[in-house]
């Protein structure tokens, strides 16, 4: 009761020096009039000292190691009484770590064959390549196909049907890749061999997984007319190739390919060692996660899912009926996610290894001259939204995967040879 008394006090003092009272001059309004007309600002004002103050005092106190903001409930608040409060928060769960010294992994080791050198080239040539009409043969597969079409579905346009579906019910001008699965079945197939100006009734069948739902088991009719043909034609593999990518020559052209796929397969074993000891560390222990802290993983994860889908072209309304989809792999994950973060933290503590505000810091400088942001403004903005604190995260899981990764047992392998088909 002491401490509301006295907070009760100094709050008055601060309304008396900034109210506006009828007859009285401002800071002269006498103590029992402010009270009075202020009591409830007064009393909110004292609450929003006092709880998180006794609580940071409580939590201390219980030593209670607490992970999420608290839930405040069954306030019950009066100037001449104790504070009284009930405050529901998620603590880190206890487990016992498992052993995480000298867990068995295994690292792939891959060798970079020459013939992986030339498919890189090759798709250094692809980006390189240029597309000429073709005006004397019949389309072929290989080829891109320029046309035109309308489609219509139980006589009607596919538009009218499936409103997601719009692209499929007119478009004119359409660069279609002539391959096998390319953009519809059997469509492909069907124009195959069609001359410039031919127009083809195309016949498609949609599947019974098809992607738009309304469409899904349903025939479509396509009325198609081929506006033209273009053949891509690759450079060839010589030094003016490797020009266009700033280098001397066709062998360092070579060369830097063969250290980028080097470098590639390195990140590739490293990535794979780094999910070996995740596994096993996931394995090993079990204990409750905190739902807050699940659920708020959670909502981010599956806002990123639907960002990256829409980001990629998928409609709306695929996204909302793959909703339950969505949630329920995003909350897998999340539990993965918190999961492994308590761990981490735990072996961080046992091991005495920490994240320096200087390493966070320079992260942040760099990260400030790439965007040529000014660092305080930049490093401001990552202390108010949080981010600050998620790249120490992120620091630190990176700094324990690589002492995890050290301190094991790892045995080399061979990368298993290609399958034939």
């Amino acid at each position: 009761m002491e401490d509301v008394v006295r907070e009760w006090n100094a709050t008055i003092r601060e309304f008396q020096k900034y109210a506006q009272i009828p007859g009285f001059r401002v800071g002269r309004a006498p103590i029992a009039i402010l009270e009075k007309r202020f009591v409830k600002e007064i009393g909110d004002e004292v609450q929003k000292k006092l709880i998180p103050q006794s609580f940071r005092e409580a939590v201390a106190k219980e030593k209670l190691d607490v992970v999420s903001m608290p839930q405040i409930e069954e306030v019950k608040f009066n100037r001449n009484e104790p504070l009284q409060y009930k405050a529901q928060v998620d603590v880190a769960p206890e487990f016992a770590l498992p052993e995480y010294k000298g867990l068995k992994i295994k690292k792939t080791l891959e060798t970079i064959k020459d013939e992986d050198v030339e498919s890189g080239l090759k798709l250094l040539a692809e980006q390189q390549a240029r597309f000429e009409d073709v005006t004397t043969r019949p389309v072929a597969f290989g080829d891109f196909a320029v046309i035109s079409y309308t489609g219509t579905c139980d006589g009607k346009p596919i538009a009218e049907i499936a409103a997601s579906a719009a692209n499929l019910s007119q478009n004119n001008h359409f660069w279609l890749i002539m391959a096998k699965d390319s953009f519809l079945p059997g469509f492909c197939d069907q124009l195959n061999g069609a001359s410039i100006g031919d127009k083809k009734q195309i016949e498609v069948d949609f599947p019974a997984d098809f992607r738009i739902k309304e469409l899904s088991g349903k025939k479509a009719s396509f009325a198609v007319e081929l506006q033209g043909i273009r053949e891509k034609k690759l450079p060839p593999m010589d030094d003016a190739l490797a020009t266009a990518y700033q280098a001397k020559d066709l062998a360092e052209l070579r060369q830097r390919v063969r250290e980028n796929l080097t470098k590639a397969s390195d990140r590739k074993s490293e990535a794979s060692l780094r999910q070996q000891v995740v596994d096993q560390l996931k394995a090993a222990v079990n204990f409750d996660l905190p739902e807050t802290l699940v659920q708020s993983e959670t909502y981010h994860l599956a806002t990123d899912i639907v960002r990256e889908n829409h980001q990629r072209g998928v409609e709306d309304n695929i996204l909302r009926e793959k909703s339950k989809e969505i949630f329920a792999s995003a909350s897998q994950n999340a539990q993965e996610r918190v999961k492994m973060t308590f761990i981490i933290h735990k072996i961080a503590k046992a091991e005495k290894i920490e994240v320096p505000e200087k390493e966070v810091d320079d992260l942040i400088q760099a990260e400030a001259t790439h965007a040529g942001k000014p660092y305080e403004r930049l490093r401001s903005e990552m202390l108010e939204n949080g981010s600050y604190d998620s790249l120490r995260e992120r620091l630190l899981s990176i700094k324990i995967m690589d002492f995890l990764v050290s301190k094991a047992a790892i045995e080399e392998q061979a990368a298993p040879a290609p399958s034939t088909p």
